[in-house]
Formats: C-alpha cells, structure tokens, sequence
C-alpha cells in the first residue's frame, strides 16, 4: 500500500512540474487529484492498522479447553481461570438446594466449591449454607463437584 502512495505523489509531482513547464493549468488539477487520493489510501490504511491493534485475534477454544490460556502448553492449566459449573441434574439441584450443608464461595468468583476444593488453594474463602449460595447465584464447581457430594451424603442420611 506504501508503494502505492509513493507512486502517486511521484505521478502528483511529476504532472505538477509538466503542467508547468508546458504552461497548462488544467493539468494541476489531475496533480491534485492524484494527492488527495493518494492521500486518501493513506487514511484507510491507517484505520485498517488501527482496528486490527484494537481486536487481538481470536482462537478458537476446543471443547474442555475452557479457562485454558492459549499460550500456555496443552497439559498447563490457567490457575486463575474460573473452573467449569458443574452440571447437576434436577433432582440433586433439588437436594442441593434444600441442604443446610457448608459451602465456600471466592468474592467475586460465581462458582460454590467444597473446602476441600483443590481449586481454592490459598484464596480466601467465605463460607455459607448451600441453600444460600444457590439462592444468590452462585453454581457449583465441576472440579469439586459439591452438588453432587452434597447430594449423596444427604441420600445416604436418609
């Protein structure tokens, strides 16, 4: 695109100087022409640049690969991303949200996890009835699984 602009300000000069020399001023208006489109290509371009610094580009993320840093190796898990929800069917929802049971939340983290949640290393922890966490939005870790924890320890009390 460069070359381009080069070439048409080189053209605007050189039609410039003929029109001159020849002593035709009609031909200074096709310099000018040749400069504003020349300027003009310079102008897109920029805003071409400009819009592809702005939006990095996009990977696609293969199916588990979520919370995954697509720079880091295949095996490296992100140990800042978020865990997955776990999917819990409806009738340990059912339980779940029913159970005086403790679970922690991380602030500003939506997901619930058991204590003894591998995930939650040294992050600081807020307990909380299940029921409650539920209630306030919170889901449950797909690498702790509580629904499903909760859910069997309150089928085997019964």
């Amino acid at each position: 695109m460069l070359l381009v602009v080069l070439f048409l300000v080189l053209a605007a000069g050189g039609v410039l100087v003929t029109s001159v020399l020849i002593e035709r001023p009609e031909w200074a208006w096709l310099s000018v022409l040749l400069s504003v489109l020349a300027a003009a290509l310079l102008v897109v371009e920029r805003l071409r640049r400009r819009r592809e610094a702005s939006s990095p580009p996009r990977q696609p993320v293969a199916a588990g690969e979520a919370g995954r840093d697509p720079a880091a190796p295949a095996d490296e898990v992100d140990a800042d991303a978020e865990p997955d929800e776990e999917d819990t069917d409806a009738a340990d929802a059912l339980l779940v949200s029913e159970s005086d049971d403790e679970v922690v939340v991380v602030d500003e983290r939506p997901r619930y996890h058991l204590a003894s949640c591998e995930w939650l290393g040294d992050r600081e922890v807020q307990g909380l009835p299940a029921k409650e966490a539920r209630e306030l939005g919170f889901t449950a870790c797909a690498r702790c699984t509580p629904d499903a924890v909760l859910a069997g320890q309150a089928r085997a009390a019964r």
